[in-house]
């Protein structure tokens, strides 16, 4: 059951990170691409927000996601949902950690 907070919607072990290429293919907008992110322990992305809806998918390792309502530690195949406009960062807190993003909501639900 995914938990919801300040319309932010996290996934728990919900994507298939085994399959990488259907992943990103799952992932790509209608325009635009996906990005992948590698950050080294300790790197931190401060408070920020986007213009369009974001999902991350994370692929290795665990990243601290926090918002203004609440924070979580996301681990392998956790997904986050976040909508255009919410402020929001992440940090490396526990070592390494890789994800995916796609700037537009992605229902990885089906």
């Amino acid at each position: 059951m995914p938990s919801t907070g300040n319309s932010v919607v996290i996934h728990s072990a919900l994507a298939n990170v085994a399959d990488f290429k259907a992943l990103v293919e799952r992932c790509m907008p209608d325009q635009g691409c996906v990005e992948v992110q590698n950050d080294q322990s300790g790197k931190e992305h401060s408070w920020h927000q986007h213009d369009s809806d974001e999902t991350i998918v994370v692929l290795d390792g665990q990243l601290l996601f926090y918002w203004e309502g609440g924070e979580v530690v996301c681990g392998s195949g956790d997904v986050i949902e976040l909508p255009r406009g919410v402020r929001h960062g992440s940090k490396a807190s526990f070592g390494d950690v890789r994800y995916l993003i796609s700037f537009a909501k992605v229902d990885l639900t089906r």
